[in-house]
């Protein structure tokens, strides 16, 4: 498994995609800071960065997951006005987006795992997504995510 990596000088080649989940880390969130990892409906990973020099540009992000636009991001928040998608929040200044077919069996995922901090949520989500779409690790971690991008 490969991490696809999105910025301004190759976004146009990836509008299309069909986003099923995404965090978002705020400019001073724990992690990376300006990240945005996305994972579509066949379980590629993407991954772009809005605050790095070689990042894409934050009005570009919309034409790669247009649900964006339709998102109010506060500080230790963020809401859909889209029905189709919802949040949670993922501590630290990162935030998860997903489709809100998901949201129960993630939240059973989530109770299932015991976690005795919130912000463990950081750290899975993308193998509770990649499980939920039967495609790939469902124990993938950010820390495999950022492994497999270091050795890109």
């Amino acid at each position: 498994m490969n991490v696809i990596e999105i910025s301004e000088c190759n976004y146009k080649n990836y509008c299309s995609l069909d986003i099923v989940a995404f965090s978002f880390a705020y400019p001073g969130a724990q992690g990376e800071m300006g990240a945005i990892y996305m994972i579509d409906r066949d379980g590629r990973i993407y991954h772009a960065n809005y605050c790095q020099k070689e990042g894409i540009r934050v009005e570009h992000i919309k034409e790669i997951i247009p649900v964006s636009e339709d998102i109010e991001f506060g500080v230790f928040d963020s809401r859909s006005k889209n029905e189709k998608w919802t949040s949670m929040y993922l501590g630290g200044g990162n935030h998860l987006l997903f489709i809100k077919d998901f949201y129960d069996a993630l939240c059973q995922k989530i109770d299932e795992s015991h976690f005795k901090y919130r912000s463990e949520l950081f750290q899975y989500w993308p193998g509770f997504i990649l499980g939920l779409l039967e495609k790939g690790d469902d124990h993938l971690t950010m820390r495999d995510i950022w492994k497999m991008m270091e050795a890109i």
